[in-house]
């Protein structure tokens, strides 16, 4: 395949850098930025399979007019264009002339990824993948080493909650790509357990499990089929018999020891104890703990029990993220990827801290991530999904004509002209930014959105602005609002 890339004078050293290893040709136009190149000025003998033009040209098929060649949008930029070339033989037949191809490339990774996802939730592949002792059902839920680590988010003090509570933390769980929704008591209640199992039955929301210390909110959830248990030691299991609900088993629920070898030992000897009392769908937790408590040494045990054992593991990576001032997005991409190299099956978490919130989304998209990268056997990189929020893997960034000279320094204004229409406060709540317009100190209107644009442009069609100070000053406000409200942060208005 014989392909041409056209670019300018400026970017022409490093384009044709990467078009070598690609054996690509390059016609370098006679300006410095290909962007203001016309068909005209190209003077072409050489035939080709299609040119590559850069991908923010609106002109592509005056080009094909004159040269007589294909010709498609390439990448907005040239950082992305080595990634184009190493995945063209994918899209060739996808270029376009209207869409840049550094777009139709992330769609089509994504697309790969996503179809890949979905394969494991087909019926043939659930039939074939049960066969193995390593992946069990919880409820209708497949989960094991054949499946993307699933996604356990626990709605702590249940006890405490209405139904309302229940349902709407539910409902944010599982719209954040939770699994399973795990019901948290931590107090005895059995006819609550068994009346917030039937509601989120009756709202259709499932699998469901139950974390509790009690005797009888454990009887309870087995009465009413809930589908997982959390969890049992020794003492707890001399209390049941014959359990067929797939059952979580830890060393202990109070000195765990922090020795590897000890503390697998007991979670052995409790595992053995419960098939003797006919518990039939065993999944293990070694219990990972806190940073500077014994992190490394429970992960030692996880790996040691995933070489040892085929049966599910469970991490509660809670334990870490909730126990550790630093955003949460990093920590829960890192240990999805050790609870990968670990063969859990199923990552746990509270989200109960406001620094923790967003963890289940999180981790729901580096289960997908790890499974992905251990199928492919490859690092979780350029996988077609990724959790990078507020970095870039390419930085692009335009450069200024450094021709021009009249730089002015930036000063602070510290005189201010109001704005004669009125005022506006603004606050962030319930997942929205509220824009409330003030005339004579009174409430005249409330704008509602979740993006700072579209709050701005009404507040000009609505013509509540009379000063460009002010205008400016709003802009500033509203995108702090859109930030804090993107990202869980605090937004109290300057």
């Amino acid at each position: 395949m014989k392909i041409l890339l056209l670019t300018g004078k400026l970017a022409s050293k490093r384009v044709k850098e990467i078009a070598e290893k690609f054996n690509c040709d390059v016609y370098v136009a006679p300006v410095d930025v290909a962007l203001f190149a016309k068909p005209e000025m190209l003077k072409i003998k050489e035939s080709y399979d299609f040119m590559l033009i850069p991908g923010e040209m609106k002109n592509s098929e005056d080009f094909e007019k004159k040269t007589g060649i294909k010709t498609y949008l390439g990448t907005k930029n040239l950082e992305e264009l080595e990634l184009l070339l190493k995945n063209i033989d994918k899209i060739k037949d996808k270029l376009s002339k209207s869409m840049p191809a550094c777009e139709l490339l992330k769609q089509e990774i994504k697309k790969k990824a996503i179809a890949e996802i979905e394969k494991t939730k087909s019926e043939e592949y659930i039939r074939e993948k049960l066969r193995y002792e390593w992946n069990i059902l919880v409820g209708e839920l497949p989960i094991g080493r054949d499946f993307p680590i699933r996604v356990l988010a626990e709605i702590v003090g249940a006890e405490k909650l209405s139904n309302e509570e229940i349902l709407k933390k539910a409902k944010y769980f599982k719209s954040s790509g939770a699994d399973i929704i795990d019901l948290g008591f931590g107090k005895e209640n059995a006819e609550r357990v068994r009346e917030a199992i039937e509601l989120l039955r009756k709202h259709g929301i499932s699998p469901i499990s139950i974390d509790t210390n009690e005797i009888e909110n454990i009887r309870a959830a087995i009465e009413a089929k809930v589908d997982l248990i959390l969890s049992f030691d020794r003492e707890m299991l001399e209390e049941f018999r014959n359990i067929e609900i797939p059952s979580v088993i830890v060393p202990s629920m109070k000195n765990v020891p922090k020795n590897p070898e000890k503390r697998l030992a007991l979670l052995e000897e409790n595992i053995n104890y419960a098939k003797k009392r006919g518990f039939k769908k065993i999944i293990a937790d070694p219990i990972l703990n806190p940073l500077n408590h014994g992190l490394v040494e429970s992960i030692i045990a996880y790996k040691k029990f995933s070489e040892k054992y085929t049966l599910p593991l469970l991490m509660g990576v809670g334990n870490v993220t909730e126990l550790l001032d630093a955003d949460s997005i990093g920590v829960n991409a890192l240990l999805c990827g050790i609870a990968s190299e670990c063969n859990v099956s199923i990552v746990f978490t509270p989200e109960h801290s406001d620094k923790a919130k967003g963890s289940v989304r999180e981790l729901s998209l580096a289960s997908k991530m790890m499974f992905l990268s251990k199928k492919r056997n490859s690092p979780p990189k350029d996988l077609g999904i990724d959790l990078l929020l507020l970095k870039e893997k390419r930085i692009k960034r335009e450069k200024f004509d450094a021709k021009i000279k009249n730089i002015i320094k930036a000063k602070r204004k510290h005189d201010y002209t109001p704005n004669t229409k009125g005022y506006f406060k603004i606050f962030v709540e319930d997942e929205k930014i509220v824009c409330i317009h003030f005339k004579n100190n009174k409430p005249t209107i409330i704008i509602e959105g979740t993006n700072a644009k579209e709050i701005c442009d009404t507040i000009i069609t609505l013509d509540l602005i009379s000063s460009p100070e002010h205008a400016m000053y709003l802009g500033r406000e509203l995108q702090r609002a859109e930030f804090a409200m993107r990202y869980g942060k605090s937004y109290i208005q300057d």
